[in-house]
């Protein structure tokens, strides 16, 4: 199954623990963006190059995980995810769950009945993971 999983800069390390962990469960990558981290700063060019690849990426995968806390990037592959929500399964994860309350730190889309909501531990949802895929 082709995934990308999304997340914010702060979470590049988790991010990237979860890519090597779908991957070497034989799930392909449609990008990495934790190979690249911040792009900003590295002029318009890359910038442009950056948003294609992570757009089509998030429109051709089977899977997309979201890992919270996330920032304007891991929204905009939310709302990518949505839009093309036919092909795919969205995933949101919080391991503390206060971004699904209602109240400062959701985001309306988070409760799309599109998407399945997990908290728990990271490490409990690879355990999820290995059950559904």
């Amino acid at each position: 199954m082709r995934f990308y999983v999304a997340s914010g800069l702060e979470n590049r390390e988790i991010a990237a623990d979860m890519i090597h962990f779908l991957a070497n469960k034989g799930h392909i990558p449609t990008y990495d963006w934790t190979e690249n981290g911040d792009v900003r700063g590295q002029g318009l060019d890359r910038l442009l190059a950056t948003s294609v690849s992570e757009a089509s990426a998030v429109r051709d995968a089977e899977l997309v995980l979201v890992l919270l806390p996330g920032g304007y990037g891991t929204h905009t592959e939310l709302g990518i995810a949505l839009a093309t929500r036919s092909n795919k399964r969205i995933i949101l994860w919080s391991a503390t769950g206060k971004e699904f309350e209602d109240g400062p730190n959701t985001c309306v889309f988070y409760h799309h009945q599109s998407i399945d909501k997990i908290t728990s531990t990271f490490e409990e949802l690879k355990a999820y993971l290995n059950t559904i895929l």
